[in-house]
């Protein structure tokens, strides 16, 4: 796997952290899985420990994740390579989240 380009990294800044209009759909899909992560993490994290909880949540809402990723994929500014090489670090950052080591996921939150 290639280390995420300069370029690809920035173009991915742009497409998170951009307003509707430049996100288009990826927007929607965004708050769709951060509201499955939520919803499944605080399920889980009632039932087993915090870690198994994120990992469970991650697992659960990947289909959210996919939608999210495919509309980022299909914008302009990205290519299915880009978020491809992109996913690894937008899951570890949602799983930090779950575990309460940044705040709630927003476009800036996964842009830092």
């Amino acid at each position: 796997m290639k280390p995420l380009s300069r370029l690809a990294a920035g173009a991915l800044l742009v497409a998170v952290i951009a307003g509707p209009a430049a996100a288009g759909e990826a927007e929607s899909h965004q708050g769709a899985w951060r509201s499955c992560l939520d919803r499944n993490f605080r399920v889980e994290a009632a039932l087993t420990d915090r870690t198994l909880a994120a990992d469970a949540a991650l697992r659960t809402c990947r289909p959210a994740e996919e939608a999210y990723l495919g509309a980022l994929a299909t914008s302009s500014l990205l290519d299915a390579d880009d978020v491809a090489r992109a996913r690894p670090a937008l899951a570890a950052r949602a799983r930090t989240w779950l575990l309460g080591g940044m705040p709630a996921p927003t476009r800036a939150a996964f842009a830092r």
